[in-house]
């Protein structure tokens, strides 16, 4: 497939732009901004669903809100290794217009939902963004001239921390004053406008790759697997977990991801290559990327409901913060990304990248638990979740390095999706357990949305440092040629 950006190298290819010349151009400048506010939406998106599953979960009166983060998360992963696919044989381009189109029409579907069935449908569709971050580092690589492509790679990376910085006021503001629907039409307005600048601005790649297949029965196997046993689990605290319906779609699950091994397995282009897998480095890292960087993002979605329930209803916890106030944690979050991913860049040659992915176990293991124990009290969260996402920080950027390092050049796009997928789906997994963990915890129903029991938070908190502290124990495994970078 294409790759993640996070793996790549960018090497730069022979183009027309790229041989009209080897500097700046206007045409260059131009394309370049319009790939980096492409490449925006993705953060965008997640900060505002992220910062509004309060508001969802009163709006719907539901206990399952967190559907509106696992869906998107879930056909994420199973959309990228197809999406990469047929980049490859059609164009990244085309791919990158099609992947705009169907977040488009997922937005305005969560815009006008009525229900929160037709709502999830628009968070599925929604989960194709994602492909959007390998496609637009896919395109400056293809289509600018090698001398410039780092240079344009590295200003991608620059915008996309300062959004993360910033986001959350806009965040605030949208759903306090907006509500739900006003923040899913803001997206939709905003893929709108930047796909419609990215169809006249942005040239095709003319690379192509004629014996590139896109693994669609293993899509559908690896989907229908995860997606059965996601929906057992979320949904055994109401029908129990020894049900019927609970036991069959648990069964059913099982089934399909064992057929999906084997077919894997079969397949030439399979859309995971677990063959991969033999390789230690790849493994470890594979297993750790997802325990610590993949569930540890879930801390930021039940932080959000514990943040603006009120003191009178939550009893032990609770600032009673608006979606505007609440910005203040999303602030420190970024900060904490940018920041862990700067201090990677800078030292992982001297330091390693192994050190750091256990050092951000340990950051992340550590806030975790601090935001559980200390829940009542909002100066010391802010300052755990800051932890938190300094670990988080540290892990993503982590994680690439110890991809290259692990696997030969060769190798490493097909590598790199494996990581990817991984982060993912332990994104949409982690989502659905803490919060079954939640509402094995409701106290009370407020107009049908749960009000959950402080113990709740410090067991779902303690899930999320149990994950990480498992991906560090992990991440002690890799070899130890893995973390020399030569």
């Amino acid at each position: 497939m294409t790759g993640t950006p996070d793996a790549e190298v960018p090497v730069g290819s022979s183009t027309s732009i790229a041989d009209e010349t080897h500097k700046w151009t206007p045409r260059l400048v131009a394309i370049l901004i319009v790939i980096i506010l492409v490449s925006e939406i993705v953060p965008v998106s997640a900060v505002l669903a992220g910062t509004a599953l309060p508001a969802i979960t009163a709006e719907f009166a539901t206990t399952q809100a967190s559907w509106a983060m696992t869906i998107a998360f879930l056909t994420a992963s199973i959309a990228m290794p197809l999406v990469g696919k047929l980049a490859d044989m059609y164009g990244k381009k085309r791919l990158l217009m099609i992947v705009l189109v169907i977040t488009l029409i997922g937005s305005m579907l969560s815009a006008t939902a009525s229900t929160f069935s037709m709502f999830l449908v628009g968070r599925a569709l929604q989960g194709a963004i994602f492909s959007v971050v390998f496609l637009c580092y896919s395109l400056i690589r293809d289509i600018f001239p090698a001398q410039i492509v780092p240079f344009a790679v590295s200003v991608t990376v620059t915008g996309t921390g300062i959004i993360v910085v910033l986001q959350p006021f806009l965040a605030g503001w949208l759903i306090d004053n907006h509500g739900v629907s006003g923040a899913f039409w803001f997206i939709t307005i905003l893929v709108a406008v930047l796909g419609t600048a990215a169809l006249l601005v942005v040239p095709e790649s003319p690379v192509r790759s004629a014996d590139s297949r896109p693994d669609l029965l293993g899509a559908l196997l690896l989907g229908s697997s995860v997606s059965a046993v996601l929906v057992a689990v979320s949904s055994a605290p109401q029908w129990g977990w020894i049900s019927g319906g609970t036991l069959c779609l648990l069964a059913i699950g099982c089934a399909l991801f064992a057929s999906w091994v084997v077919q894997a397995g079969r397949t030439p282009e399979p859309l995971i290559d677990l063959r991969q897998l033999r390789r230690p480095g790849l493994l470890f890292t594979v297993l750790s990327s997802g325990l610590v960087y993949g569930v540890g993002t879930t801390t930021s979605s039940i932080l959000a409901i514990m943040a603006m329930t009120p003191r009178t209803a939550g009893g032990d916890y609770g600032f009673g913060m608006t979606a505007g106030e609440y910005a203040i944690f999303g602030i420190v979050n970024g900060i904490g990304i940018v920041v862990g991913g700067l201090i990677v860049g800078l030292s992982v040659r001297r330091v390693g990248a192994r050190v750091y992915m256990i050092v951000a176990a340990a950051a992340i293991t550590i806030g975790a638990l601090t935001m559980g124990v200390g829940r009542g009290e909002e100066l010391i969260v802010l300052i755990a979740t800051g932890v938190v996402h300094l670990g988080v920080g540290l892990a993503g950027a982590a994680i690439p390095n110890l991809v290259i390092s692990a696997v030969p050049a060769d190798k490493q796009v097909v590598s790199a999706s494996l990581t990817e997928v991984s982060r993912t789906l332990a994104a949409g997994v982690g989502t659905t357990l803490v919060f079954v963990t939640l509402n094995a915890n409701i106290q009370t129903l407020v107009g049908g949305a749960p009000v959950y029991a402080g113990i709740g938070f410090l067991w779902a908190f303690g899930l999320i440092a149990a994950s990480a502290a498992a991906g560090g124990v992990v991440a002690t495994c890799l070899p130890k040629r893995v973390v020399e970078q030569k």
